[in-house]
């Protein structure tokens, strides 16, 4: 009755706090709706209260919490901003809006699959015996290698492209049971039913060589695993566990094996050692066999499963093998076959021949917190997947089950049909976080990848039916609008083909489509440009024909439009750019239009007023600029039709406005392009560019149009080059404020600094590339990053738009895809079908590292050196060498230096000598100047006697030259051979 009670007491509680959420959310979304209507009356003003998105979406956590979703918040947002008086439901913010039929069928969808079946890959053993079996697989994802070892004795070692590096055959007459890699040794331990088996994959020479086998062993051994101990080199030390119940610790030490004296062998014999003369501490901790041994780091504890009912389960330090202490024993019916361990959730799951899967909490072995039931035959092998939460279980019946172990739901069920029960039983599987992959050991390698895997790499991107024109992102509510023409073609009674335009709009955190509007300027007219305000809710989209709409962002509807001139031409006024302009009032747009022909237009829309009008356009310019002034004066004009407008009407000057004749080809281009704005404190700016590349800066502060850059060919017209060959696609102004000092971290890619002298504007500013990477096939059209995300957006004429990891440009996905983007740093590394080349990093030295001593090669001989050293006649006073005596004068060697750097240029010229061969025929031959100052060296032998006994006879005379013969041919003997290498090492030159 107590507890009845209690329960009650809590029910009631949880419905009075839910009932008082519910009363400060009707008081919240009443403040929301007032603060919007006065914002639409224009008498608002903003204060500390203000309630915008953020401190909406806040407010709905603290109310609710954090199960409330993002995008739900964002449309019960948008439903009050739109329209205040809107009636409106609780329910709404929960998402109870969707139906179960949409529901149901993107769970039966086969790209929401955890992993894809139909693309299974399988790989037979390498060589190997006949009737073998896969019976350990160990994945390091250090090395990226797969170990895999089967019954029979042999152990391979694959690489990521799963080839094998490596391979021995076990010449034992016992099964291997287990493996594991050996990360202080580099070497592959193996356990069979005897004996423990070192092996060192990566020494040359017969494997057999390479190997130690420790025996003998008290008892079967069936499971081995390492623990890591990083702050002992040259040691491991392998948990194994036997048929006894034993679970057995071994050291491994590096002079055990003799690893430090192998180096100066050719081969390592192969040894058998004594297992006595290792450490080993052994416990009893099952009555039954052990199945299956695990180190658990993150607990720090080792884990150890038995088919024993009541020691079934153990998890306990490695200290208690020493002693007799009580140890952490779960308990569960007909044991536990295997178990694993989920870091993020803290649970440890076991399965066994009960088909059950128990979730236990590490600290509490009195009863598990959870139960998964479904499997019809016993469990055999259980793996996790760590980043989506998963776990994978395998039945005997090799049957696959996912679960997510959050919500402990059924995810998946998959089967292996291919051969009989007894024929392929799987005996082995790991989960490869490296490439997403379930591999499975049987008689063969089999690898189920990941459903999302095969989606981002096999799938084409697929946004939009046709080009891209437009993609403009939006700040406030983070989504992002995309504009493509489409071409329907119907068959009726006869075939007709219609131009169809539509612009999408995309959440930026799922990549889902919000709604999207066919023909927003009328059939058969294209959408060329568009912009979104400061605010987000009003969207800007220009047209081929010169007209200008506006648009409720968040419903889509028509607000304001520019109609079309009657004595406009066509593609005339097409327009190829906008740009919102900020204004004090309210209900009042500003935007700077860029047509065709270069003119720049200001578009003015009111609240009062349903059309947009043309206020004032900037006056032409490059004329002006081609005949050769820098800088043109600027006058405010006199008589503006709009007031207090951030960018005044300006005109020429009176002798600047003549009409200019111009002494150039006609066939020339000077329209403007691109622009950009500046309008802070201090600044009125606009940028623009040409289509042949001349730069210009309009400042309304100074009233002057400066012109900033010219390439040097920007006024020839070669029919040989494109002519949009010097082309400014886009132009942005770098702008900081100057007591802004942006802090290098590691969440920001860029950095700045303050700067008195240029106030704001980043001049002399040097970019340096960090990453670049292939993101389309065709041409890309646009290019944003968000900041806030860490993500770059690309849209191209192949028809989609994707998203990357700014910081190393991994693949995200692309929008229009079914499963949900993964914008957090993932190590999972994938590209679209249509890309195959890899990002480039590029890195910068550390300022910081030594600079190393370079040598120059190769060494010449240097006459300075060999005069500054001892005469040459004390050769001739030295004793007669003895037989097999070294000569310690290396005066020689002592006057060899490096060459001397050419500063000129070598000439060359291509040879085109088809006979060399197409390599060496195609070399360039580069012509070097003689030396002028080089001399030959000393001659070496009998040569260099006769020379030496010249030179020193016209110097000197008396009878100290003079030697007998003997003396002579005793030197000449222990001189070298008579041999001149002065030809060898330099030509002659003649005199």
């Amino acid at each position: 009755m107590e507890i009845s009670e209690d329960k009650q007491a809590n029910v009631i509680n949880e419905f009075n706090n839910f009932t008082d959420a519910l009363k400060k959310f009707g008081k919240l979304v009443e403040t929301t709706v007032i603060q919007k209507k006065e914002e639409r009356l224009g008498i608002y003003v903003k204060n500390e209260d203000t309630i915008d998105y953020e401190k909406f979406h806040e407010s709905i956590l603290e109310l609710f919490g954090p199960e409330i979703k993002s995008q739900d918040v964002k449309s019960f947002y948008r439903k009050l901003s739109n329209n205040p008086d809107v009636p409106v439901d609780w329910c709404e913010i929960f998402g109870y809006f969707l139906s179960e039929e949409d529901a149901l069928a993107s769970q039966l969808d086969e790209e929401n699959l955890v992993f894809l079946v139909s693309r299974k890959q399988r790989i037979g053993l390498a060589g190997g015996w006949k009737r073998d079996v896969v019976k350990c697989l160990v994945k390091i994802p250090q090395l990226d290698f797969l170990i895999i070892a089967t019954q029979k004795g042999s152990i391979t070692v694959f690489n990521s492209q799963m080839r094998a590096q490596a391979n021995i055959n076990v010449t034992d007459t016992s099964w291997i049971t287990g493996c594991d890699y050996l990360p202080q040794l580099k070497r592959i331990v193996a356990v069979t039913e005897r004996t423990i088996i070192i092996w060192d994959y990566k020494a040359q020479g017969s494997s057999q060589d390479n190997c130690f086998v420790i025996k003998p062993m008290d008892h079967c051994l069936l499971c081995v695993c390492v623990v890591p101990m990083t702050d002992h080199l040259c040691r491991d030390d392998i948990l194994m566990g036997d048929d006894g119940g034993f679970v057995n610790r071994f050291t491994l030490n590096s002079d055990d094996f003799g690893l430090k004296k192998s180096k100066n062998k050719k081969k390592m014999q192969s040894q058998i050692l004594d297992s006595k003369n290792f450490k080993n501490i052994k416990r009893k901790l099952h009555n039954d066999w052990v199945m299956k041994i695990k180190y658990i780091q993150p607990l720090n504890c080792f884990g150890s499963c038995s088919l024993d009912s009541i020691h079934s389960f153990v998890l306990e330090s490695l200290k208690r093998l020493e002693d007799n202490m009580p140890v952490r024993e779960f308990s569960m019916p007909r044991g536990a076959n295997t178990f694993v361990y989920c870091i993020k959730a803290n649970v440890i799951v076991t399965g066994g021949d009960d088909k059950i899967l128990r979730l236990w909490h590490p600290n509490i072995s009195t009863k598990p917190v959870g139960k998964l039931v479904g499997h019809m035959f016993s469990i055999t092998e259980l793996v996790t997947n760590e980043k989506d939460q998963h776990v994978i279980s395998l039945s005997s019946a090799k049957v696959f089950r996912v679960w997510d172990i959050q919500t402990l739901s059924l995810l998946q069920v998959f089967h292996d049909s291919q051969g009989g029960p007894g024929d392929m039983q799987i005996y082995a599987m790991i989960f490869d976080y490296n490439h997403g992959m379930l591999v499975t050991g049987s008689s063969v390698i089999d690898m189920y990848p990941l459903t999302r895997m095969i989606q981002d790499t096999k799938q084409i991107p697929h946004s939009h039916d046709r080009d891209i024109n437009v993609m403009v992102y939006n700040r406030t509510f983070h989504q992002l609008l995309t504009i493509c023409s489409e071409s329907i073609i119907k068959f009726s009674f006869f075939m007709e083909t219609i131009l169809m335009m539509e612009y999408q709009v995309w959440e930026l955190e799922t990549g889902h489509q919000i709604y999207q509007i066919f023909d927003p300027h009328g059939s058969s007219i294209e959408v060329t440009t568009a912009a979104i305000d400061k605010s987000g809710f009003v969207l800007a989209t220009g047209a081929y024909n010169g007209t200008l709409k506006l648009w409720d962002f968040g419903s889509g509807q028509e607000m304001k439009v520019l109609v079309e001139g009657k004595d406009w031409k066509e593609d005339d006024h097409w327009l190829h750019q906008l740009t919102f302009l900020a204004t004090k009032e309210k209900n009042h747009f500003l935007i700077l239009a860029l047509e065709y022909n270069g003119r720049i237009k200001l578009v003015q829309g009111k609240e009062e007023d349903p059309l947009l009008a043309v206020i004032w356009e900037l006056p032409e310019v490059v004329p002006i600029f081609i005949q050769g002034k820098k800088v043109i004066p600027l006058t405010v004009s006199s008589k503006p039709k709009t007031m207090n407008i951030p960018i005044p009407e300006v005109e020429l000057e009176p002798n600047e406005n003549e009409p200019v004749v111009l002494n150039i080809n006609p066939g020339i281009s000077m329209e403007v392009t691109c622009f950009d704005v500046l309008i802070m404190e201090g600044y009125n700016m606009i940028a623009a560019a040409t289509v042949n590349g001349i730069i210009i800066l309009w400042n309304f502060v100074l009233c002057t149009v400066t012109e900033l850059h010219r390439p040097e060919d920007a006024l020839i017209l070669d029919p040989d080059l494109d002519p949009e060959r010097l082309k400014v696609n886009a132009m942005l102004f770098l702008f900081r404020s100057s007591d802004c000092v942006r802090k290098i971290s590691e969440e920001s890619i860029t950095s700045s600094a303050q700067s008195d002298s240029t106030h704001g504007l980043q001049s002399n500013k040097k970019f340096k590339q960090l990453t670049a990477w292939r993101g389309h096939a065709l041409k890309i059209v646009n290019v944003i990053y968000v900041e806030d995300k860490q993500v770059v957006l690309t849209s191209s004429v192949d028809g989609s738009v994707r998203i990357w990891h700014a910081r190393n440009g991994h693949y995200c996905g692309y929008f229009g895809q079914r499963r949900t983007f993964e914008l957090n740093e993932v190590t999972d590394f994938i590209l679209p079908c249509d890309v195959n080349e890899y990002p480039v990093e590029v890195k910068e030295e550390s300022k910081y590292t030594e600079k190393k001593q370079r040598y120059e090669y190769p060494l010449v001989f240097d006459r300075d050196k060999w005069r500054k050293m001892s005469s040459f006649s004390l050769l001739f006073r030295r004793p007669i060498p003895k037989p097999f005596d070294v000569n310690q004068e290396f005066k020689f060697f002592k006057s060899l230096s490096s060459p001397k750097i050419r500063r000129n240029v070598l000439e060359s010229t291509m040879t085109g000598n088809r006979e060399a061969g197409v390599i060496f025929g195609s070399l360039p031959i580069y012509r070097v100047p003689s030396p002028t100052s080089l001399r030959f060296l000393p001659l070496i032998g009998a040569d260099a006697h006769k020379e030496s006994s010249e030179n020193f006879q016209g110097k000197k005379k008396g009878g100290r030259i003079l030697h007998s013969q003997s003396r002579r041919r005793s030197l000449r003997k222990s001189l070298a051979p008579e041999v001149n290498l002065t030809s060898a090492f330099f030509p002659v030159i003649q005199k």
